[in-house]
């Protein structure tokens, strides 16, 4: 009895080589199947990870640009602070100057 015989028909298979060969196809098919399904699953949990963390990103960006403006007004205010206080010191200064020039006989 022999698995595999070649006749008149052409190549034939015994019942048992056949069922044999057709189950392995589709088992094959079947795993390679899964395995795209899972790469393409994975794929796309990835493509999603990537883009959150894009628009995390964006949203950061947004969140540093505001702190910086703040922090340029904040600059500006305390140099004007400082060139107020430098006006309030020479002021005192010419006001001491006066009242020393009083005071002496």
């Amino acid at each position: 009895m022999t698995m595999i015989e070649n006749s008149d028909r052409g190549i034939t298979l015994n019942k048992g080589l056949a069922w044999t060969v057709g189950t392995g196809l589709i088992g094959a098919g079947l795993y390679v199947g899964l395995t795209i399904a899972n790469l393409t699953s994975a794929m796309d949990n990835q493509n999603d990870q990537i883009s959150e963390a894009r628009d995390s990103r964006a949203n950061i960006e947004v969140r540093v640009r505001a702190l910086e403006n703040g922090a340029a007004g904040t600059a500006v205010q305390f140099r004007n602070l400082s060139s107020g206080l430098e006006e309030v010191k020479a002021a005192q200064r010419e006001t001491n100057t006066l009242l020393r020039q009083l005071v002496r006989p």
